[in-house]
């Protein structure tokens, strides 16, 4: 009795996302497996184009790398920044509020920040120019530079999420722990690799599921900063065939690439998951 109360109480929030979310995802599949010219489905013709499109493969191994990049930097900034930020000094909070800042600003103001600073008479070649530094493209399109620009910025604007989960993940760790190993003569860097990180793990391991899903959704920051071609992935990607070229079959191909790639790369985080649960 009590199942079925709960599917009674349930089925108008499954019947909204059926809606809202099943509807356009089959659309979207036989958008993508249906032949633009001759309207004959299923059939493989967007994506026999994808394969012939070398801007498609950049987008897609950008998809791939770009995640990777960012979410590293991530972990390893907002680990460095909680361990910090646990200690007891003053102004401590006032440093907290800081590096929690990005993540309050909303992603536009933070790209168009990020135009100002890249672009080149912007901030970062006026710093340099300050310093006797010659100027740099930082934004020009398929250069390393632009790459490692847009991992930068996509990094900055999110580790204060990270960085919260691993500052409350250290505040409920005992300091009985830490100190009873210290009378025990274990150094600093001995507690933070045999007690603080493998009491950490789950919390590392969740921030990593989070943010490794979340990171192969990217889209706005390497758009804004570089443009559709600058630094292509398969979100921007799909957007320019659907705004630049009204190609709406290859834009739902290119998607249904994006949501087979995410899936995939997301399976071992979910067994990581599983297993540290």
């Amino acid at each position: 009795m009590r199942r079925r109360d709960a599917w009674w109480l349930a089925w108008p929030l499954l019947a909204a996302l059926l809606l809202l979310l099943g509807y356009p995802i089959v659309y979207a599949l036989r958008l993508a497996f249906t032949d633009p010219l001759t309207g004959a489905s299923p059939q493989l013709v967007n994506f026999s184009q994808l394969a012939r499109d070398p801007l498609f493969w950049q987008a897609l191994r950008n998809n791939a790398l770009l995640p990777l990049a960012s979410v590293a930097l991530e972990l390893v900034t907002a680990l460095a920044l909680a361990l910090f930020l646990s200690q007891r000094f003053r102004g401590r909070a006032g440093l907290r509020a800081i590096v929690i800042l990005p993540f309050a600003l909303p992603e536009i103001v933070v790209l168009a920040m990020m135009r100002y600073i890249f672009v080149p008479r912007g901030y970062a070649n006026a710093a340099l120019a300050a310093l006797g530094v010659s100027p740099l493209d930082w934004l020009r399109p398929g250069s390393a530079l632009a790459w490692a620009t847009v991992v930068l910025v996509d990094a900055w604007h999110v580790t204060p999420v990270v960085f919260l989960i691993l500052l409350a993940a250290l505040a409920g760790i005992p300091e009985e722990i830490g100190e009873a190993a210290q009378l025990d003569g274990a150094g600093p860097l001995a507690r933070l690799w045999r007690i603080t990180l493998p009491l950490l793990k789950p919390a590392l391991v969740a921030a990593l599921l989070l943010r490794g899903v979340d990171a192969l959704r990217i889209f706005a920051t390497p758009l804004v900063l570089t443009g559709v071609e600058g630094v292509p992935v398969l979100s921007s990607y799909a957007y320019h065939q659907w705004a630049d070229y009204g190609n709406d079959a290859l834009a739902a191909a290119a998607a249904t690439v994006l949501a087979l790639l995410s899936v995939t790369l997301s399976v071992p985080l979910l067994r990581l998951r599983a297993e540290d649960a």
